[in-house]
């Protein structure tokens, strides 16, 4: 609990380029920040780029 708590709040003071890179060496996203076919549903929970 103690790792997820100092992790939770590293992402939020993340950029958004270093919140991609982290996910992306997850293997969660692309690096061009697009969700791998594992988590595709995710997307639906993502609000649309304005």
């Amino acid at each position: 609990m103690e790792l997820a708590a100092r992790k939770l709040e590293e992402a939020k003071t993340m950029s958004k380029k270093e919140a991609i890179l982290s996910l992306n060496s997850a293997g969660i996203l692309t690096k061009k920040g697009k969700f791998m076919k594992p988590y595709a549903e995710l997307e639906k929970l993502v609000p649309p780029k304005q």
